[in-house]
């Protein structure tokens, strides 16, 4: 799991500095929590070191018109540097531009854009719009990017990016990448059971289960316990390969909380399913570093 952590915030750092992620370094080393902070800290050394070059480019954009200032921004700007002048844009103008721009080139326009500093303009793209570029990016494998964009988006609009993904197994990858557990939590409240239940399914088929019990560590206990019922209403080969996963993926803390926070016929059911004694000794001290009842699971 804080593999897949490092892993993201390392691709995020190498786009904010513009080198590829083996170009690091003694950063590559770094935890996830150290790595974001030096994706900030660049980010915002690098935006207030080019301010003024951004200011310029955004009003260059401005005079021209919006289909000379589209041609302009695709050959002369690129969507790298454009990511970053977007910040300086007023929205109406970002939105005039914005629709004389394809779709692709939009898309690699957010791999450089900062959701913090360009939420105005992003809340001002219209619904479509919004989930065509979010059909690129998720076709591009990008839901780290999506999911940087979980914070500046309405909740309207979220629900309506969410509807456009056909398959579940996007929706944990984007939902595990989210750094705001508020803003998380909100977003998976919206989901009814049955959405839940598909991205459960969707753990199953494609070995996601690390993002499925990560992506509500440290939500409400509500939520996780919410998601833990619908876990233990599997059937019984998704609920053994959940098991299966915890072994392999070292993720029995997560599974251990899951468990303690069931309903007793659920937990009754997936501890009945617990045919590997490794299984059982390990959710038991997993169980044990969260000081469960030792009852919970009986030897």
């Amino acid at each position: 799991m804080s593999a897949l952590l490092e892993q993201a915030e390392r691709l995020k750092l190498a786009r904010v500095v513009g080198c590829e992620v083996d170009e690091l370094g003694p950063l590559g080393e770094a935890s996830a929590a150290e790595l974001r902070s030096a994706r900030r800290a660049a980010s915002n050394a690098l935006f207030g070191r080019h301010r003024s070059l951004f200011g310029k480019l955004a009003g260059t954009t401005r005079l021209l018109p919006t289909k000379l200032s589209a041609q302009f921004t695709q050959k002369f700007i690129g969507p790298t540097l454009a990511g970053r002048v977007a910040s300086e844009m007023e929205p109406k103008q970002a939105l005039a531009l914005s629709e004389r721009l394809p779709t692709p080139f939009l898309a690699q326009v957010c791999l450089s854009l900062d959701p913090g500093r360009s939420e105005a303009i992003i809340q001002a793209m219209p619904t479509e719009l919004v989930i065509d570029v979010a059909r690129e990016l998720r076709a591009n494998q990008e839901h780290i990017v999506m999911a940087q964009f979980a914070d500046a988006l309405t909740d309207e609009v979220v629900a309506a990016v969410m509807d456009s993904i056909e398959d579940p197994g996007d929706l944990l990858k984007i939902g595990f990448y989210i750094e705001s557990k508020p803003r998380l939590e909100t977003i998976i409240s919206a989901m009814d059971d049955a959405g839940l239940a598909r991205t459960l399914e969707a753990a199953d088929q494609q070995g996601l289960w690390p993002e499925a019990l990560a992506m509500v560590d440290g939500t409400s206990e509500a939520l996780r316990a919410r998601m833990a019922n619908l876990i233990a209403a599997q059937p019984d080969a998704v609920i053994r390969s959940a098991l299966d996963a915890a072994g392999r993926e070292e993720l029995w803390p997560l599974l251990a909380d899951a468990v303690v926070l069931m309903a007793d016929a659920g937990r009754s059911r997936l501890i009945a399913l617990l045919d590997d004694p490794q299984w059982r000794r390990s959710l038991q001290a997993a169980l044990a570093e969260q000081g469960a009842d030792p009852a919970m699971l009986p030897d």
